[in-house]
C-alpha cells in the first residue's frame, strides 16, 4: 500500500492520528512510530508496506481510508513454504527487475523470467494515441514452466522427519536424499534447517551445513564432507570388480596396523577380530580390513581409477552451485600424497564428497554397476514446446557380477552389522553406516550417516541420511539409521511396493 497526501491540508493533519491507528491495527508489522515518520517526510507519495497478505489487503480495501491506495504488484509466491526450498531457491524482486537467487530459480533464471511486452505509439497532448501516427507492439513472452522430479508428498514427509531428527538429537544440521535407481531422478532432496522463500530475509542468519548464512545453499550438492565408513563399499567394489577378492576372502585383523610408516590405523571400537572375511569387514565396519584391501590388495594404481569411475572429485552437473569434492592421489598431489591417504580413503577419511556423490555411488552398485546421470528437472514447457528429460546411462563402473556380490555383502551388513536399525520390516535392504569425525573438531563431533538401497533383491530407491554433529548419539547406526528406516517404510507404502522378505 502507498500513501499520498497534501501535508499542508488541515484535514490531513486532523485525521493523521486516526489514520495511523487504523493502519497499525490492520498492519501490525508496521509500527505507529514508523507510520508517523513516513507520513511526515514531506513526500507526495510514500510506500508504507509491500507484499501484504490478501486478508490485510481486503480489510484496507473495505475501509476505504483517505490518502491510502493499493498498488497491485506481481510477486513470486511459494505455496509450499519451506517445502524443497533449498532445491528451489527464491526470487529477489524490486521495482525494476526480478532475479532467481540460489537453486533452480538461479539455474534457470533466464528461461523462467520470460520477456516483458511493450507498446510504442505517437500520442496527442491529451495522451490519446494518434490514429494516423506510427505505432508498434511487442507481445510479452511468458517464462517457461518446469516440472521437477521431486515427489512433493515424499519430500514433505522426509523434510518434516529430518527436522524432527535434527532437533531430537541436538544436531547442527542434516541431509536426506532419495534417488530412483533405474533413472537417476531425484525423488527427495532435503536439508535441515531450511528457510521459507516467501520470507527469505528472515532466514539470513540461520546456520546451514557451512555455518552462518549458508542455509540458502542446497546441502545435498553444496556441502562436501568426509563420508566415513560408507566408503568401505566403494573400496570393496574396486577389489571385487578386478577379481582380487571374493566375499569370503579372509585376512587376520589384529585391531590395529601401521602401513608403510604411516599413522596407525585402528578399528573404530578398538577390537581385534582375528580371521575375518571381506563380508565381515563390512559387517564389523573394520577400518583395518578396509585399509588392508586398499593398501595390500589394490594399491594406488588399482584403487584411484575406481574413485574416478564412481564420480568422486567430479561435478554431477546437476547444478552450477555444486561442490566437486576432492581427494589426493600420487598424480594430482605428488608432493602431498602419502600412503596414509590411501589407507584412510579406504574407510572414508582424507576424501571429501557431497551427499549426492555418495548416494550415486550406491545407486550404481544397486543398478548392476551402471551409473545413471542424476537429474532434477523432468520436463520444460517453453510456451508449448515441451522437452522431457530422458534417463541417461553414463558408464559402466563395475561388472554386474561384482555388483551382485557387493549387494549380498551389504545385505549381510544390514542384517548382522551396524546398519541393523535401518531394517524395514517385510523388505530386504542393502546398507552401510558411516561415522566420520569432523576435521579439526573433537572426536564426539561426527557426521553420522547411512547409505543403502531398498528393496535389495530388486533395487528401486537409494536413500542417504546424514546427521551433522549430533549430541544425543553420535553413530550412523543410532543417529541416522532410524530416519533411514522411516523413509524406507514410507517409500514402500507410498509406491505400493510388494514385500520381498519374510
Amino acid at each position: 500500500y502507498q500513501f499520498s497526501a497534501d501535508h499542508s491540508a488541515d484535514t490531513f493533519q486532523s485525521e493523521l492520528a486516526k489514520l495511523v491507528d487504523t493502519l497499525h491495527r490492520v498492519l501490525p508489522a508496521v509500527s505507529q512510530e514508523t507510520l508517523y515518520k513516513d507520513f511526515n517526510l514531506g513526500y507526495q507519495t510514500v510506500r508504507i508496506a509491500s507484499r501484504i497478505d490478501p486478508t490485510q489487503s481486503e480489510k484496507l480495501r473495505r475501509l476505504q481510508l483517505p490518502y491510502v491506495f493499493l498498488e497491485p504488484r506481481t510477486w513470486r509466491i511459494y505455496p509450499g513454504g519451506t517445502l524443497a526450498a533449498q532445491v528451489l531457491g527464491y526470487v529477489q524482486q524490486d521495482d525494476q527487475k526480478s532475479n532467481g537467487i540460489y537453486g533452480i530459480e538461479r539455474q534457470y533464471n533466464t528461461l523462467l523470467t520470460g520477456k516483458p511486452g511493450s507498446f510504442t505509439a505517437e500520442f496527442d497532448l491529451s495522451g490519446n494515441p494518434l490514429v494516423v501516427g506510427a505505432s508498434s507492439e511487442q507481445p510479452a513472452v511468458n517464462g517457461a514452466d518446469l516440472t521437477l522430479t521431486i515427489d512433493s508428498s515424499m519430500q514433505y514427509m522426509t523434510q518434516t522427519a529430518l527436522a524432527d531428527t535434527v532437533k531430537q538429537l541436538g544436531a547442527e544440521s542434516g541431509t536426506a536424499l532419495v534417488i530412483n535407481i533405474r533413472t537417476g531422478a531425484i525423488v527427495v532432496m532435503a536439508g535441515a534447517p531450511t528457510f521459507d522463500p516467501n520470507q527469505y530475509g528472515k532466514s539470513a542468519t540461520l546456520t546451514g551445513c557451512l555455518g552462518q548464512e549458508s542455509v540458502f545453499f542446497n546441502p545435498v550438492v553444496y556441502c562436501a564432507y568426509e563420508p566415513g565408513s560408507i566408503m568401505k563399499a566403494v573400496t570393496m567394489a574396486a577389489a571385487l570388480d578386478q577379481g582380487l577378492i571374493t566375499p569370503d576372502t579372509t585376512f587376520d585383523d589384529p585391531g590395529y596396523r601401521t602401513f608403510n610408516d604411516a599413522p596407525m590405523v585402528v578399528n573404530w571400537n578398538g577390537l581385534a577380530y582375528g580371521t575375518e572375511s571381506m563380508t565381515q569387514v563390512l559387517e564389523h565396519s573394520a577400518n583395518v580390513g578396509a585399509a588392508y584391501v586398499a593398501h595390500d590388495i589394490l594399491g594406488a594404481n588399482r584403487y584411484y581409477p575406481y574413485l574416478a569411475k564412481f564420480g568422486f572429485g567430479q561435478a554431477t552437473e546437476i547444478s552450477p552451485q555444486e561442490e566437486k569434492g576432492s581427494y589426493r592421489t600420487p598424480t594430482n598431489s605428488p608432493r602431498l600424497w602419502s600412503p596414509s591417504d590411501l589407507t584412510r580413503q579406504a574407510f572414508g577419511q582424507s576424501i571429501f564428497a557431497t551427499p549426492l556423490q555418495v548416494a550415486m555411488a550406491y545407486a550404481t552398485i544397486a543398478n548392476s554397476g551402471v551409473m545413471m546421470h542424476p537429474y532434477l528437472v523432468s520436463a520444460i514447457n517453453n510456451n508449448g514446446r515441451i522437452v522431457t528429460t530422458q534417463p541417461e546411462a553414463l558408464r559402466r563402473v563395475i561388472s554386474a557380477h561384482a555388483a551382485t556380490l557387493l549387494t549380498s555383502m551389504l545385505m549381510h551388513s544390514a542384517t548382522n552389522g551396524l546398519a541393523q536399525p535401518a531394517q524395514v520390516p517385510g523388505y530386504t535392504i542393502a546398507a552401510k553406516t558411516g561415522t566420520a569425525t569432523t576435521q579439526g573438531l573433537t572426536s564426539d563431533k561426527t557426521e553420522a550417516s547411512v547409505a543403502g538401497f531398498i528393496p535389495a533383491t530388486n533395487p528401486l530407491f537409494v536413500i542417504l541420511v546424514k546427521i551433522d554433529r549430533p549430541q544425543a548419539t553420535i553413530y550412523g547406526g543410532t543417529a541416522a539409521a532410524p530416519l533411514w528406516k522411516a523413509i524406507g517404510q514410507q517409500l514402500m507404502w507410498y509406491y505400493h511396493i510388494p514385500p520381498d522378505a519374510p
